[in-house]
């Protein structure tokens, strides 16, 4: 593995802010948010740490607002901030999310809501996001069906984990690990309201955790976690409702251990996507038929950390992966695969990144 080297001043860089796990419960050796500068060259500078409450687990950036919201995990609140000129972070303020454990974000197609999905309740909730950033209280709860998949200890209720608006806006489809299936819902722009459209089923014990469209928004890509697979989708923006295309294995064939799928991520260019295996520690890539979208020709690169639990595609193409074990960031290159930590954190759980900053020293 090779090191990032010692930054120099660039115009045109990036901040990139990691949510990281603090409490006990955990296990946790996280410190808050923390702050790095990003060089155009691709080095990671540490500019602040942000004590932001117990487990700042995912963070969500409001560019226009100027504005970062986060998730406590295993909490019940959604706290915010302003993002300074600087890119340090002050707070605003936290509302609850009307449910427990909330562990992902999206905004509306409109940017008008903030939706928060609590994993442990079972329920999508509504917030209207204000003009300075800050959040208001909950608008609307919509509480998912109660079916349970055959898993003892991951299914026994619904456990709805991503929020993602497919390409149109006009849908929110959110994976739900607990009960076997991907949920379409409806957001009404003018007054938050949230409707479940349908729900889509997907085999027992699969654990649907994350999706990604592509970008004619009639394919998709979703994470089966408690069966180590990814499943091909055609989506059909009309009517919101998914069609299943094929599923493959996100570990070898060859590998017999404990294994959970858990990121996805697509190429910048559209031709590959990404899948992050914790147990195997490994991100697999698949080549995309540009015809069909099926998935073939995986390549299993080792991200050095057994529980790579985040990955995304930054900006200039390369992977980033959050190993939350291994306590490191690193980036995985997207012709060659190669690795490089670009540094350490403690509990590192999600990467969000801004757009360019000018004048970074």
């Amino acid at each position: 593995m090779e090191t990032s080297p010692c930054p120099t001043p660039h115009v045109g860089a990036r901040r990139a802010y990691v949510g990281c796990r603090t409490s006990a419960l955990r296990g946790a050796r996280g410190r808050g948010i923390e702050v790095f500068d990003v060089f155009s060259d691709g080095a990671w500078k540490h500019r602040q740490t942000v004590a932001a409450g117990e487990n700042p687990s995912y963070l969500l950036i409001d560019d226009g607002r100027q504005a970062l919201h986060c998730v406590h995990g295993d909490g019940a609140i959604v706290s915010s901030f302003r993002i300074e000129a600087s890119g340090e972070l002050v707070a605003l303020r936290s509302r609850s999310t009307e449910g427990t454990n909330p562990v992902h974000l999206a905004f509306s197609a409109g940017g008008q809501w903030l939706l928060v999905v609590n994993y442990a309740s079972g329920s999508v909730v509504s917030l209207p996001v204000q003009a300075d950033g800050s959040l208001g209280a909950a608008s609307d709860r919509l509480e998912l069906p109660n079916r349970p998949g055959p898993h003892r200890s991951q299914q026994r209720g619904p456990h709805p984990h991503q929020l993602v608006v497919d390409p149109s806006g006009r849908w929110l489809l959110v994976p739900d690990k607990g009960g076997d299936a991907v949920h379409t819902v409806a957001v009404n722009e003018e007054t938050g309201t949230l409707r479940l459209a349908s729900s889509f089923a997907v085999a027992p014990s699969s654990g649907p955790r994350h999706m990604v469209f592509g970008a004619d928004g009639s394919r998709a890509w979703v994470v089966l976690e408690l069966s180590s697979q990814v499943l091909a989708v055609h989506f059909d923006p009309a009517t919101g409702s998914i069609r299943a295309m094929q599923r493959t294995s996100s570990v070898p064939d060859s590998f017999t251990g404990e294994n959970t799928a858990a990121g996805i991520a697509l190429s910048v260019d559209g031709r590959g996507l990404f899948v992050s295996n914790r147990g195997h520690g490994s991100v697999v890539r698949y080549a995309i038929d540009g015809d069909t979208g099926a998935l073939t020709s995986p390549v299993w690169t080792d991200t050095q950390g057994k529980v790579p639990r985040f990955i995304a595609t930054a900006p200039g193409g390369d992977l980033v992966v959050a190993n939350e074990d291994a306590d490191t960031i690193v980036r995985v290159a997207p012709n060659d695969s190669k690795i490089t930590q670009l540094t350490t954190t403690g509990s590192p759980v999600c990467i969000a990144f801004t757009h360019h900053v000018k004048g970074i020293s």
